[in-house]
């Protein structure tokens, strides 16, 4: 699907309660909004002053219509989840909904069925938050009132097109062009970019991103990436995937340690094993011509 200048999506998000949730939700509000919010550098042992590396970003403040935290005396068991929704959601494109309770999860395809939402975003960070058989039925449901929906495990691993994190039935909905249409628009999921060398190609001298993880941390992680020596472009892998670790680990990515069945991993090291293969497939193509200087195109560029 092709957008134009005139399309201006409306995005919501509510998030449920619990502290690494609410973390999240506010990682990827505030990478949307390029407010500032991210100051990983100075955290460090090290006190590294900030390289500005987000200030070109485009900010998606006033996309932003509503935001809601659902705190309101969450019992263990919901009979209905309607009198927990909000009361008056505005008119909305899209909607993202961070760790809410299950019985919540049950309800919201009916809560949204006449309320014209285009797509439904649900990011699986911890494997508790949606047991596989309910993520299923909620996306059986979505398709019952035409709501196209993703699940995705982890937000960062969210695509364009069915890959082996996004499959049709279990993870996307039959149709979901509105959903790439998120990732195209809104430039978030998982991470594309490409990668400047030096004038001798032996090591990184910045990076290009076009798309980054939802919250932000790609932009954190190629920063840690610059001056790697390539020796010759003789890749030290385990040296780029100590650095990509740390940095990533560091951010922090606030994904669940715990193994996940589906994953046969923890979804933090799924999280991890994405940016990997981003810079990878960066590092491994053809180096081309971009505004004269050297880019490292990844050869999964989509236009």
């Amino acid at each position: 699907m092709i957008y134009t200048d005139q399309f201006h999506p409306k995005l919501g998000i509510i998030y449920g309660v619990n502290t690494k949730i609410e973390k999240l939700a506010k990682k990827c509000i505030g990478h949307l909004n390029n407010d500032g919010f991210c100051n990983a550098c100075e955290q460090l042992d090290q006190k590294i002053s900030c390289g500005n590396c987000r200030e070109n970003l485009t900010s998606f403040a006033k996309n932003i219509y509503f935001i809601e935290q659902i705190t309101k005396n969450i019992p263990q068991f919901i009979d209905n989840p309607k009198n927990y929704f909000p009361k008056h959601l505005p008119s909305l494109d899209y909607l993202l909904i961070f760790g809410i309770h299950r019985d919540l999860l049950v309800g919201l395809p009916e809560y949204l069925k006449n309320k014209k939402i285009k797509g439904v975003i649900i990011p699986i960070e911890d494997s508790q938050w949606v047991p596989p058989g309910l993520q299923k039925q909620v996306l059986e449901e979505f398709e019952r009132w035409d709501i196209q929906a993703a699940f995705p495990r982890p937000f960062c691993t969210l695509n364009k097109e069915e890959d082996e994190y996004n499959r049709i039935g279990f993870n996307l909905t039959n149709r979901f062009d509105y959903i790439s249409l998120f990732v195209d628009y809104f430039k978030i999921g998982k991470p594309l970019i490409s990668l400047k060398l030096n004038e001798s190609g032996t090591s990184i001298k910045d990076a290009f991103i076009v798309r980054s993880a939802p919250c932000g941390s790609t932009h954190y992680v190629l920063q840690k990436l610059k001056g790697i020596e390539l020796k010759n472009r003789n890749l030290d892998l385990s040296l780029i995937y100590e650095n990509i670790s740390k940095a990533h680990c560091s951010y922090p990515c606030y994904a669940s340690m715990k193994y996940d069945s589906l994953l046969n991993e923890s979804i933090l090291c799924i999280g991890d094993i994405i940016i990997k293969n981003a810079v990878m497939k960066a590092l491994n193509t053809e180096i081309e011509k971009h505004n004269k200087l050297n880019w490292l195109l990844s050869s999964n560029f989509i236009t």
